[in-house]
């Protein structure tokens, strides 16, 4: 019988028995869900560039596109009357806000990127960096190899002839991930290590008491003897 959280304090729970399989199923919904927010992220994104860069093409291949183009540079206007300057395009790319393939900039989009806040398909730095692989940052959020402060790695590809999971490396002080490494650290297997470590191997009372403030369906996996 799962514990009610009306029932215990948090700082109690680790001394309850512990469901290892209710641990691994919760994590993989929190994976889940962090992995569908990262789709809609980067759809909201990617979308009003792509569309530009088709509209670009279109209007060098001759087809009329003007009533897009028109809308696209009165939208880049009312930004900058708002007090917002305008976006830096370009395959290196660098200002207020940055957008190519290599961009630096208060706000950097693109494959690699560098800023304040840095989203990057491949390599990301920042303060909070997002990025698909090896993001570095203070808040770092990412697929796979994710240093920071505070790490949170949401790889999810697990190869069917090894039945592991491969991704969802996360390094930090508080680290979060299948594989996590870090002084607080919440992992999905029994690879992760950690000062104060909740994972299948170990439930630190420190670690568990930090990440089911944070994750409250973790209490799931402690559970009463029947």
């Amino acid at each position: 019988m799962a514990i009610s959280k009306k029932q215990t304090k948090t700082e109690e729970l680790h001394s309850y028995p512990f469901d290892a399989e209710i641990f691994r199923q919760t994590f993989n919904r929190y994976v889940r869900r962090l992995n569908t927010i990262f789709i809609i992220v980067a759809i909201l994104i990617c979308v009003p560039f792509i569309a530009y860069a088709i509209a670009l093409y279109l209007e060098q291949a001759t087809v009329n596109v003007t009533g897009f183009l028109n809308f696209w540079y009165a939208g880049e206007s009312l930004l900058m009357d708002l007090g917002f300057p305008q976006v830096s395009f370009g395959i290196f790319s660098s200002g207020i806000i940055a957008v190519g393939h290599m961009s630096v900039g208060l706000i950097s989009v693109g494959n690699f990127s560098c800023g304040v806040i840095s989203i990057g398909v491949f390599g990301s730095c920042g303060v909070i960096s997002i990025g698909g692989l090896s993001p570095i940052g203070v808040i770092a959020i990412g697929y796979n190899n994710v240093y920071g402060i505070v790490a949170i790695a949401a790889g999810n590809k697990k190869p069917f002839e090894k039945g592991v999971y491969v991704n969802g490396k996360a390094f930090g002080f508080i680290s979060f991930g299948r594989q996590a490494r870090g002084v607080y650290v919440l992992s999905y297997g029994d690879e992760g290590e950690g000062i104060y470590q909740f994972s299948p191997k170990r439930q630190d009372p420190e670690a568990v008491a930090l990440f089911t403030r944070w994750y409250k369906k973790f209490k799931d996996a402690f559970v009463l003897p029947s």
